[in-house]
């Protein structure tokens, strides 16, 4: 039991460092560390290199959390797909996918916000509550036009219709609630910088002239 534990979430962990964003930035002969906020998420690569490249990057990060919950539980152990979120492994599994993606060993631990790959983790575990939580983003980036905004909203709502939603939250799904608990406090921390923006009055809005001016000279 305990080798599955650590073949499932180092797995987990190494997969979710993968530093897709850097990966193809690089190829452009971009090091995106060195752009925009310098993050390697999908959000500055849209900026510097374009809106298609930064859905691409999203989708990439936000599969490394889906297969981490999804498939590598049942690789490493005896449990059978399909996977839930009652199982302590599962719920490692995710956790380490965006611990690796915000501190992958790649990068020397400085990664991206894991967003993405916490999207992709939940979307499995608790469909309903990220279809609410995206409308909620979707909704603050129209009012405010502030990514990290959404993002951070995003993650607090998850954490409200995950208890709200969920039959027994403190019982049997106490894994999934905890999960959601963590990821929402790594997410607000890692955008301390952005929240120091906003108050500023300095964040980078959507379309904004700065975010144009930006992605022309990368």
């Amino acid at each position: 039991m305990l080798q599955s534990y650590f073949l499932g979430m180092t797995i987990s962990y190494l997969i979710g460092g993968i530093p897709f964003g850097y990966i193809i930035a690089l190829a452009k002969g971009i090091d995106i560390r060195k752009h925009g906020s310098g993050n390697i998420g999908a959000s500055n690569v849209g900026r510097t290199l374009g809106r298609k490249y930064g859905i691409i990057i999203f989708v990439l990060d936000l599969l490394k959390g889906f297969i981490s919950v999804l498939l590598i539980p049942v690789f490493v152990s005896t449990l059978h797909f399909p996977t839930t979120s009652e199982d302590l492994l599962v719920i490692l599994c995710g956790l380490c996918a965006i611990f690796g993606h915000v501190f992958p060993v790649y990068l020397g631990f400085k990664g991206g916000k894991g967003v993405a790959t916490s999207f992709g983790v939940f979307i499995w575990l608790a469909p309903v509550s990220v279809a609410i939580a995206l409308v909620i983003w979707i909704v603050t980036v129209i009012v405010f036009r502030y990514v990290s905004l959404g993002s951070m909203i995003g993650s607090l709502f998850i954490v409200g219709c995950i208890i709200v939603l969920e039959s027994d939250p403190f019982g049997n799904g106490l894994y999934l609630t905890s999960l959601s608990v963590v990821v929402a406090i790594v997410i607000i921390m890692r955008h301390s910088t952005n929240i120091q923006r906003i108050v500023s009055g300095t964040e980078i809005k959507i379309g904004s002239h700065k975010q144009e001016k930006q992605r022309a000279e990368p």
